[in-house]
């Protein structure tokens, strides 16, 4: 099982998760809404986009299809133990705006479209478990031109 945990973690690295350093709940608490990743950015509002996707660890997983340049809301469900890691974008056509925990350990990002294609999205919870390892996962379709 521990093998299993460690790739996805690598694969989580590697879609950019481990990019910067999330300061963790308590920095969270101490500015509800703010950037978790930039507390100097405006609040992370649900409301700031008009698209929104929330991870399942279902399988087929969501999709929602969203114009070029258009902002979309990524929610990651809280878990029983933990906390959600940063949302990974696989493929490269998000940039992610802003970031926060949720109560319970769940996570909103909220990215901009910024190239067309089929992405990919996942997100984990950490601490890892050698029992159990959930993993969430939703993909945006932005069509070209």
């Amino acid at each position: 099982m521990r093998s299993w945990v460690t790739a996805v973690a690598a694969a989580v690295l590697l879609a950019g998760c481990g990019s910067a350093p999330d300061p963790g709940p308590a920095a969270a608490a101490q500015a509800p809404g703010l950037s978790a990743r930039n507390p100097a950015r405006p609040p992370c509002s649900a409301q700031a986009a008009q698209f929104t996707i929330t991870l399942t660890d279902n399988f087929p997983w969501p999709v929602v299809t969203v114009p070029l340049g258009a902002q979309v809301v990524v929610t990651v469900p809280r878990w029983h133990w933990g906390r959600a890691t940063a949302v990974a974008d696989v493929g490269g056509g998000l940039r992610e705006q802003c970031t926060v925990l949720l109560p319970g350990g769940g996570r909103r990002t909220i990215f901009a479209v910024v190239k067309p294609g089929r992405i990919h999205l996942g997100a984990t919870v950490e601490p890892a478990s050698d029992l159990m390892m959930p993993a969430w996962g939703g993909e945006v379709v932005v069509p070209a031109g």
